[in-house]
């Protein structure tokens, strides 16, 4: 009879598990490695699904700035070798975007939706020396914008010297004083001066020998 009874209570005791686990909701999650990118780079979005489980199929959908909808970024079968999405033995899943702007990004799995990431997009900025005499170099720079600052770095901090108003082809060229050695100057753009969608950016930093 006791044989019985414990036997009875296992199999009470398994049920009780199993209806706990099943009664657990699906879910899947989602993160960026960074929160924002240079213009033109890419970003890795990882996440998990619940069931901890490999071979899922995860879809990665995108939102980019001023658009109200999301669209599939990627849609791959998880154990087809070499996908954009991949699942591993515990269930984790990754994914390489390159948004062009302000995106938002959400994955979905068994009709689960997860919560929503934005990956911002800084301008990406480049600044080179055209020419240069003895006390003076002149710079030329490309983005899209409207007004940059020209900074030298200074081992008190950075120095605003000049403020640039870019052309109708998002590019100016300025002179500005620069020591013989050891200068450096970057350029700026604050997030006021940014086309929408995108954050404040700096360019390279160019180096006098």
């Amino acid at each position: 009879m006791r044989r019985i009874l414990l036997v009875a209570a296992a199999l009470a005791a398994f049920t009780v598990v199993g209806i706990a686990a099943a009664g657990k909701p699906a879910t899947v999650s989602i993160s960026a490695a960074r929160p924002a990118v240079t213009y033109g780079s890419s970003v890795k979005l990882s996440g998990t699904v619940s069931n901890h489980q490999a071979g899922e199929h995860v879809l990665v959908l995108g939102r980019p700035y001023g658009v109200t909808t999301y669209t599939e970024v990627g849609a791959v079968d998880t154990t087809a070798k070499g996908g954009a999405v991949d699942t591993t033995a515990k269930g984790a899943w990754s994914f390489t975007a390159s948004p062009l702007i302000q995106t938002s990004y959400e994955a979905t799995w068994n009709a689960v939706m997860s919560r929503a990431v934005v990956v911002k997009v800084r301008p990406r900025i480049r600044l080179a020396l055209s020419s240069r005499t003895a006390t003076r170099g002149t710079f030329t720079v490309e983005v899209d914008g409207s007004r940059v600052l020209v900074q030298r770095l200074t081992p008190s901090g950075p120095a605003t010297v000049k403020h640039v108003v870019l052309g109708a082809s998002s590019s100016a060229t300025f002179t500005i004083r620069v020591p013989r050695h050891r200068a450096r100057v970057r350029i700026v753009m604050p997030s006021s001066q940014a086309a929408p969608g995108y954050i404040a950016g700096v360019s390279n930093v160019w180096k006098s020998s």
